[in-house]
């Protein structure tokens, strides 16, 4: 405790997720507190939103099923964007304990042999100092004491998906992953991160060819999705 408070005199105590100067003792500031977008109660097996917020009307995706502790709105989309846009990387520790959380409360019974990640392209590789997803994968590994293998693969260019319209995006990944030619997935569980899923168009690329190449089950983790508020019809209905 008196290091953990020289530490504070020192260096300041910061919010985990928007780095905001706080008071000691304390891990949130009060807008973070008040803006954490958490997905509470039951959530939808097929698209992980809260079955308050679920539009999805059981869309069958490729994946087994698919965990999240947050929607990607208010502190989480600020904080996302920070570690990917303007180089904090150390908030992936953070983004990965949230995420690792929910897959220990949503995957409690699943056998994981491996952690895989969304794949950057080679020249993607060349522009970004890191792949967000990967670093939250082996955060995620360490915390959850299962090893990372990168088996996915990405030779095809494409462009990005955030500024793609949602019907384009399914297109857009169709072919553009792979998996490395000596990966042994026969029989294999895997778990499949990436930081945000919107349609969900790339992780049913990477799965179905996962699945192709020999995966029995794999299953997806990411730390926020986007959901939007129910209608008010949707919300009329049992």
């Amino acid at each position: 405790m008196l290091t953990d408070f020289i530490s504070y005199l020192i260096f300041g105590n910061h919010c985990k997720y928007c780095g905001e100067l706080i008071k000691f003792g304390e891990a949130l500031c009060n807008e973070c507190k008040t803006d954490l977008p958490r997905i509470t109660g039951e959530k939808c097996k097929y698209c992980g939103a809260g079955k308050d917020r679920c539009t999805c009307k059981n869309a069958k995706m490729k994946y087994d099923g698919i965990s999240a502790p947050f929607y990607y709105e208010k502190t989480i989309e600020k904080s996302i964007r920070k570690y990917k846009f303007a180089d904090k990387q150390y908030i992936a520790k953070v983004l990965a304990e949230d995420t690792a959380e929910a897959v220990k409360n949503d995957f409690k019974d699943i056998n994981f042999d491996f952690i895989d990640f969304i794949p950057f392209s080679k020249n993607q590789d060349k522009k970004r100092k890191y792949n967000p997803a990967g670093e939250i994968a082996k955060e995620m590994s360490k915390i959850l004491g299962i090893p990372v293998k990168n088996v996915l693969t990405k030779p095809f260019e494409t462009e990005t998906q955030h500024i793609s319209s949602a019907f384009y995006r399914q297109g857009n990944v169709a072919g553009a992953y792979d998996v490395s030619e000596n990966a042994d997935l026969h029989g294999k569980t895997v778990l499949l991160v990436d930081d945000i899923k919107t349609t969900g168009s790339t992780l049913n690329e990477c799965v179905r060819v996962l699945k192709i190449a020999g995966a029995e089950k794999v299953y997806c983790a990411v730390v926020a999705l986007t959901a939007k508020e129910k209608s008010k019809k949707d919300k009329e209905k049992p």
